[in-house]
């Protein structure tokens, strides 16, 4: 009777032990994944986290779970969190070419710029028929960060075979071009861009610098000022307009540049440093 009883205890601990233990439900799994994405595209973030741990729950061996996931903890700042759970997805799935590229960005936005430029290798090596066009810019901003222009402008012109019409690409491109020196091609490319969106802030303020670096001040200005139509808010176009303006000793519109720019950022040390230059002199 003692063993009866004995057995009978066993088995309900094993039984209990077994009833903590969620089963996979893939239809449960991505229920959960569904609202969360819906969550992450209205910006609830903490929610969607909810969901997507318990999509995990429900299906812990789906490597797109893991991925979503890290770009919401990615945008939440989080960015260990979002590394350990890119890691986890290019660890279920090593050909997941995104978790490599969002990986990148979390290793570069903290500052660790050789393993960024290692995922984003990585990601254009696994697949021969997929699009690279964005890991290559990453590693064009890599370059271009270095000034190894060259380099840049081979991996954004590489980028574009892709997505010959991405703005994004073409600006990063005629950035480095004038940046080299080689004005002509950077005026050719970026003049290619504005004609693909007209409307693009950086490809406006982009014109203005290579036209400011060439001593065209009069088409300086006017890039300048119509980047700040399509955002008044750009505070470097405020700085680029009021040292464009000095060149030809126009002081009053120069400082008043300056004090819009200081309007929006007081305390920004470049604009209080040439204002005082531009009062004093």
């Amino acid at each position: 009777m003692r063993h009866i009883i004995l057995l009978a205890l066993f088995t309900s601990l094993i039984s209990a032990c077994s009833s903590n233990n969620i089963e996979v439900d893939v239809r449960k799994s991505e229920s959960h994944f569904k609202v969360g994405m819906e969550f992450a595209q209205l910006k609830l973030l903490k929610n969607a986290i909810d969901e997507f741990d318990l999509a995990i729950k429900f299906n812990p061996k789906n490597p797109n779970i893991y991925r979503k996931k890290g770009l919401v903890l990615f945008a939440m700042s989080r960015l260990d969190e979002a590394k350990t759970n890119f890691e986890k997805a290019i660890s279920l799935n090593p050909q997941d070419t995104q978790a490599y590229i969002n990986l990148g960005m979390v290793n570069y936005t903290s500052g660790n710029h050789k393993e960024a430029l290692a995922d984003w290798e990585k990601s254009i090596t696994l697949k021969t028929d997929d699009n690279d066009g964005k890991a290559l810019n990453n590693i064009g901003n890599i370059y271009k960060n270095e000034k190894n222009l060259d380099k840049a402008i081979e991996y954004y012109k590489k980028a574009i075979t892709f997505e010959p019409r991405n703005t994004i690409f073409l600006n990063n491109l005629g950035n480095s071009y004038r940046l080299a020196g080689d004005f002509k091609q950077a005026e050719f490319t970026l003049l290619k861009s504005l004609d693909l969106n007209s409307n693009d802030l950086l490809v406006q303020f982009n014109l203005g610098m290579l036209y400011k670096t060439q001593g065209n001040i009069s088409k300086a200005i006017e890039f300048f000022q119509n980047s700040l139509k399509i955002n008044p808010q750009y505070t470097e176009a405020y700085y680029q307009l009021a040292t464009t303006h000095l060149k030809t000793k126009n002081k009053e519109s120069a400082k008043l540049s300056i004090e819009k720019g200081l309007k929006l950022d007081p305390d920004n040390e470049k604009f209080k440093k040439l204002y005082e230059q531009v009062v004093s002199s």
